[in-house]
């Protein structure tokens, strides 16, 4: 039999019976360094400590240890706002995004995760300092965070995140809270929903703002300043009481503040059935109050409607002032719209072309406007549909007669037609490419005159 050697002994001394340095190079390549100082441990424990020493690299020869922060110097602030980051990053720059979102008023945790939170700052910082509210922090988000000044100016646009209708949460019930205090009545449960809708675009309304139901930066100033639902901004209450002088009012609502409505309007020279349902008709008619007024003509009744109306502002009227007659114009000229029409429908089956006014071009539908009126004897010069919407007289529904213009509003006053009565006009079709007469479709449109 053979002797063999006691466990743990080797059975022939010296280096050549295990030779560590072999296994350096090609595991070193796979594991970044630990298998290179794994390899100089071994030979150490063979060798004796002093040799170990004597071979072991310096740490930073090798760079970071099983995830242990390296003593080479931080990465600068240049090299975080170099990298752009998003929902789902994670890292140092992510920390570094989150430290300075603190120190804007913010209140994250900083664990360098770009999660829902550091989203929400992240937007609520892009919507104070008015750049692109995206959620992506690119330049622009790293300059504002970087800028001189450790903390905005003013909390309330810098803290306050931008708010829609869907969203939920504290901001919504903090926003809830200062609607009720500027005048609305809703509930204050953090869901942003119809009621708060309503609430938020009466406020912008009030406050002469963009009226979006979008809380940005503006609303919440004047959420924040003197602003009051239902009346201009400073007063305390408006000049009469009740839904009429409060309610924001659009095409679709129905109630007891449309019928204050509709009652008004027939006050002020409309012709429209009471019946408590915001329709065309209404719309039609509050359009002609406004452009009568002399204040935005966009159908939705807010303050500044709400005031005319309870002016002496009536509907045929212009700038405000009370006319003698319902029929009385700006221009004082005299316009035959049997003559209009005539000229018109000598152009049915001529062929659509935009920017075209003659029979020899074709016509768009500003177009033919233009070729009728002076082929009647009425001189109006070459303006697109909604040059000649504002050019007019928007008038109700009922005061319209033959020859006058039907403007359908979408795509901003995008198209328009010659009014020949019995609910019917002659337009330029772009759908159906030629000059056709057709009964007026179910589309948001406004009646204009030049008479």
């Amino acid at each position: 039999m053979f002797r063999t050697a006691p466990r743990g002994t080797h059975r022939a001394p010296g280096r050549a019976v295990i030779d560590y340095r072999g296994l350096t190079a090609p595991v070193g390549r796979g594991v970044g360094g630990a298998a290179v100082i794994g390899a100089v441990s071994a030979t150490a424990a063979l060798t004796g400590a002093a040799s170990a020493t004597a071979q072991a690299p310096a740490a930073s020869a090798f760079g970071t240890v099983h995830g242990a922060a390296p003593s080479a110097a931080p990465a600068t602030q240049a090299q975080y706002t170099a990298t752009k980051l998003r929902l789902g990053a994670r890292g140092a720059a992510v920390t570094h995004l989150q430290q300075r979102l603190n120190a804007h008023g913010a209140s994250l945790a900083v664990d360098g995760v770009f999660g829902s939170s550091t989203l929400r700052a992240v937007r609520a910082q892009q919507s104070a300092a008015g750049i692109g509210v995206d959620g992506v922090v690119g330049p622009r988000t790293w300059s504002a965070l970087t800028g001189a000044a450790s903390a905005p100016a003013a909390p309330s646009t810098s803290t306050n995140p931008k708010l829609r209708r869907g969203d939920r949460g504290a901001a919504v019930t903090t926003l809830q809270k200062q609607l009720n205090d500027s005048g609305a009545s809703i509930a204050v449960d953090g869901v942003f929903g119809s009621g708060t809708a309503g609430a938020v675009r009466a406020l912008q309304s009030a406050a002469g703002i963009g009226v979006d139901g979008v809380v940005g930066p503006k609303t919440w100033r004047a959420l924040a300043g003197d602003a009051r639902i239902g009346g201009s901004s400073g007063s305390s209450a408006p000049s009469t009481s009740g839904p009429s002088t409060t309610a924001l009012l659009r095409q679709g609502d129905r109630g007891s503040a449309v019928r204050s409505l509709q009652s008004a309007l027939n006050d002020s020279g409309a012709s429209i059935a009471v019946d408590g349902v915001f329709g065309r008709g209404t719309a039609s008619a509050v359009r002609a109050l406004q452009s009568a007024a002399g204040i935005g003509v966009d159908g939705v009744v807010g303050s500044r409607t709400w005031n005319a109306l309870n002016s002496d502002v009536r509907i045929g009227d212009t700038g405000g002032s009370r006319g003698s007659t319902g029929g009385s114009t700006s221009s004082g000229t005299s316009v035959d719209g049997n003559a209009i029409i005539a000229a018109a429908r000598t152009q049915i089956g001529a062929r659509y072309s935009w920017g075209g006014e003659s029979p020899s071009t074709g016509y768009d539908c500003s177009g033919l406007v233009h070729y009728a009126y002076n082929q009647s004897g009425h001189s109006l010069p070459r303006k697109t549909a909604k040059g000649y919407v504002f050019g007019g007289r928007i008038i109700s529904q009922s005061e319209a007669k033959p020859g006058d213009l039907v403007a359908f509003t979408g795509n901003d006053y995008g198209h328009m037609g010659i009014y020949i009565g019995n609910g019917k006009i002659i337009d330029a079709s772009g759908s159906r490419q030629q000059v056709v007469e057709r009964s007026i479709w179910n589309a948001p449109h406004v009646f204009v005159t030049y008479r």
